[in-house]
């Protein structure tokens, strides 16, 4: 029996120090906390600290909005041909599809109709005046032929100017890139159906020579960043590749639903790199804010969206909540200890539950 005496309380101090890697169950009745425990328990100083300037945010790549151009069609009708894809490099006034339009036919006969109208009030209006002028036709009769060739040419210039917009001749229907650039957006196909109340766009051309990289910032790093700040962006396309630039917009409005704050980040793109919808890391050069009280992050335990640690103190360890205000790589910057105090660091959560217990 002197082997099993011996070999139970290591076990016991094992199951204890949370050597394995599965927490032991603490119930109700049993001892809080062992005095093997207490005595070895690893902690660390809480100390001041200067948080690191950088700070990591998370963002995507969008078009600049003021090179990004959104194509509707003026009309209904049907599409005849599609005459680009998605991905396309586009220039101005290139046709990007063609629609059969009863609208558009209907504009043409009326400019049509408005250009005899034109030319049959001109005619009337000759007639008047040599009527006019040889004793055969009034003054009011000359003067009326004047006025109907005048509303006759008003009514072809707002013929013509309808037409002009709409862009169309006879039954047929052109859209065309208004700038040059990318075709990033396209909800149309061959044979498809049109409507001009339709509040989505056909297409989208984006000139992507300069991109913005929109990213979030959380709501304990907003102090920290300004307008103009440095940043290093990089992308998981190009994961060696850094892309330096500057912060140009603070979005001064929080996401409810995220409770975050966007920037953005003007980045030129000539070559291409940089498309939209990629993911990017946006690393922040932030102005140092002072020093700050710090621990490491893995002392902290979370319950109830509430942060809180362990502090061991000569009479014993006792639960404390903090605010953690910012959390960089391993260190936790919080308020709520004082200087020099020890936190525990590890089996913190076992130990957490035992104290809730009592």
């Amino acid at each position: 029996m002197k082997p099993f005496i011996y070999i139970l309380p290591v076990a016991f101090v094992c199951m204890l120090s949370a050597c394995g890697s599965h927490e032991p169950e603490v119930k109700k009745d049993d001892a809080a906390i062992s005095d093997s425990l207490f005595k070895n328990v690893e902690t660390a100083a809480a100390k001041m600290e200067e948080p690191s300037e950088n700070i990591k945010l998370n963002g995507k790549i969008q078009p600049d909005e003021s090179k990004e151009s959104k194509v509707y069609a003026l009309v209904s009708g049907k599409i005849k041909s599609v005459q680009v894809e998605l991905g396309d490099y586009v220039k101005q006034g290139q046709i990007l599809a063609i629609l059969q339009s009863s609208e558009v036919a209907g504009i043409t006969n009326d400019v049509s109709i408005a250009e005899s109208s034109v030319e049959m009030a001109k005619k009337s209006v000759e007639t008047q005046k040599s009527l006019f002028e040889g004793g055969l036709a009034t003054q009011q009769d000359y003067l009326s032929a004047q006025i109907e060739y005048k509303k006759a040419q008003s009514e072809l210039n707002r013929a013509r100017q309808v037409a002009n917009i709409t862009g169309g001749s006879s039954a047929a229907y052109t859209l065309k890139a208004p700038i040059n650039g990318y075709v990033i957006e396209k909800n149309i196909s061959n044979n498809s159906e049109v409507r001009q109340d339709n509040n989505n766009s056909l297409f989208t051309i984006a000139d992507l020579s300069t991109v913005w990289i929109i990213a979030n910032v959380y709501e304990s790093d907003i102090a920290n960043i300004r307008l103009g700040d440095d940043v290093t962006v990089k992308t998981l396309s190009n994961s060696d590749k850094e892309y330096q630039g500057k912060i140009d917009k603070v979005y001064n409005v929080l996401d409810p639903a995220n409770r975050t704050m966007q920037v953005r980040i003007s980045m030129p793109n000539t070559n291409g790199e940089l498309k939209p919808e990629m993911f990017a890391t946006v690393k922040v050069s932030a102005k140092p804010t002072g020093a700050i009280l710090s621990i490491p992050a893995k002392a902290m335990v979370m319950d109830n969206s509430k942060q809180y640690v362990i502090v061991k103190k000569p009479t014993g360890l006792e639960i404390r909540q903090i605010n953690l205000l910012r959390r960089i790589d391993d260190r936790a910057f919080i308020s709520g200890l004082q200087e020099g105090e020890l936190v525990v660091t590890s089996s913190q959560v076992f130990i957490y539950d035992a104290l809730n217990l009592n």
